[in-house]
């Protein structure tokens, strides 16, 4: 694990006790400081029992900061009691990533790349790292995408941290450094958190205004918010899936294009990768190409990783099934702008949608379903998006994701696509995006009778 000695002797409190946040208990432990851990269950707090502290009850006076779980109100719909509680007692509200940040003099000479944006984070967070330990490099990837960065193991000297990073924790983060900061796309999610579309993009801005103009910037420009973004950056590598730029990084017709030194290259065709299909992943492929030059790879070296890239589960994650349909499992897409990118990147869609809504606004989607011969909906806003779509468009309506997939696969025909794109978050009916992927995972499989 990665540890900070500058936090020896501290007293910090921890609340939240997942993944990222038991990751920090032991970091913090490890390295000398004093915590006070809790969680409002009982089952998260036992794997603590040493740190069990009841932090609602404990003076808060004596904390030197609060490390809190990025899921946790900071501010929207209303500040969380604890964070109200850290207020009042001018105690600091800090990440995880801001213990790395401290820990970083300590550890060998290194470098960061730090990952955000509305949609694509995971694939492209996971695309950099495959892409130069495919070139030799040492590398760790962390944060969002799933793994603690402070529960990575240190790297040797010349290695390369790559982090998933999310607008709340973001909102939490004041200092990290990162050499190089990448924005895939800016689209409304999230709003419930952060108030307003402009606290929205406040909490991303973050990680480019820490750099402090010590790092370089990678930033898609394809979308508005994200054109008026990079204008305010000084060291910027601008790239585009759609061939929208006249210097950096594009795709054009499927072609990778490097024009960062205004002398266009072309580096090779994406159309026959299969884990970057559409021109969402050629935005993805885009920025990750566009960061790893930046850390100075050669094109050959990218291309070759782009190409060897095996895909990320539950991100538009094509399955093993034998016969005459595609199955998709694209779990990750909790949002209607990701469900709307697989929607344009398959045909003879039968679509299988819904779950808790972010935000009830499907009416976006409408202009995405060109190419679904039926939408099998489910779930708590499934009706809701029903209501949102196109008289013309077959549509039926099902309790469960289980019962929604047994339809499809009952009713598919040579050529079709069953597609799990959900637009919504899992929470009617999983744990999270991933539980309800597994389980879509192992129905197909037990339906089709192949080895999902």
């Amino acid at each position: 694990m990665i540890t900070a000695p500058t936090y020896q002797d501290k007293k910090i409190g921890v609340f939240g006790l997942a993944r990222s946040g038991l990751a920090t208990v032991h970091s913090l432990v490890a390295s000398g400081a004093r915590v006070f851990a809790w969680d409002d269950l009982p089952a998260a707090r036992e794997a603590v029992r040493g740190c069990a502290t009841d932090l609602y009850a404990m003076d808060f006076g004596e904390l030197d900061a609060l490390v809190l779980a990025p899921g946790v109100p900071l501010t929207h719909p209303e500040p969380h009691p604890l964070v109200q509680k850290a207020n009042q007692c001018g105690v600091p509200i800090i990440s995880d990533i801001e213990i790395f940040q401290a820990a970083r003099a300590t550890l060998p000479p290194h470098k960061t790349v730090g990952i955000t944006g509305t949609n694509g984070k995971s694939t492209t967070t996971a695309l950099v790292g495959h892409i130069l330990g495919s070139a030799g490099h040492k590398v760790a990837v962390g944060g969002n995408i799933g793994t603690g960065v402070l529960s990575l193991e240190p790297l040797p000297s010349g290695g390369v941290y790559v982090f998933e990073l999310s607008s709340f924790q973001l909102d939490l983060t004041s200092s990290f450094n990162s050499d190089v900061a990448v924005l895939l796309n800016i689209s409304p999610d999230h709003l419930d958190r952060h108030g307003s579309m402009e606290g929205y993009i406040a909490a991303k801005s973050r990680l480019f205004e820490q750099q402090d103009g010590n790092g370089t910037a990678v930033i898609a420009v394809d979308d508005q918010p994200s054109q008026d973004f990079a204008a305010k950056c000084q060291s910027v590598v601008l790239v585009s899936g759609q061939d929208q730029i006249e210097t950096g990084v594009c795709v054009k017709d499927g072609m990778l294009i490097d024009d960062i030194d205004q002398q266009e290259v072309v580096v090779g065709s994406l159309l026959a990768v299969k884990s970057l299909q559409g021109a969402h992943n050629w935005q993805n492929a885009a920025a990750a190409y566009g960061a790893c030059r930046t850390l100075g790879l050669s094109a050959g070296e990218i291309y070759a990783g782009l190409c060897s890239f095996p895909g990320l589960e539950h991100r538009q994650e094509i399955l093993p099934c034998s016969g005459d349909v595609t199955v998709v499992n694209d779990s990750k897409a909790t949002n209607v702008d990701a469900a709307a990118r697989a929607l344009q990147t398959f045909d003879k869609i039968r679509w299988i949608a819904g779950g808790r809504a972010k935000d009830d606004n499907f009416s976006d989607l409408s202009n995405a379903v060109k190419a679904v011969r039926k939408a099998y909906l489910m779930g708590e806003a499934g009706q809701t998006i029903g209501a949102a779509m196109p008289a013309s468009l077959a549509q039926q309506y099902y309790p469960t994701m289980v019962e929604a997939l047994t339809a499809a696969i009952k009713e598919s025909e040579c050529g079709d696509t069953i597609l799990l794109s959900p637009a919504c978050t899992a929470f009617d009916q999983f744990a999270n995006f991933e539980k309800r992927g597994e389980a879509f995972k192992k129905t197909a499989s037990q339906l089709l009778g192949d080895a999902v």
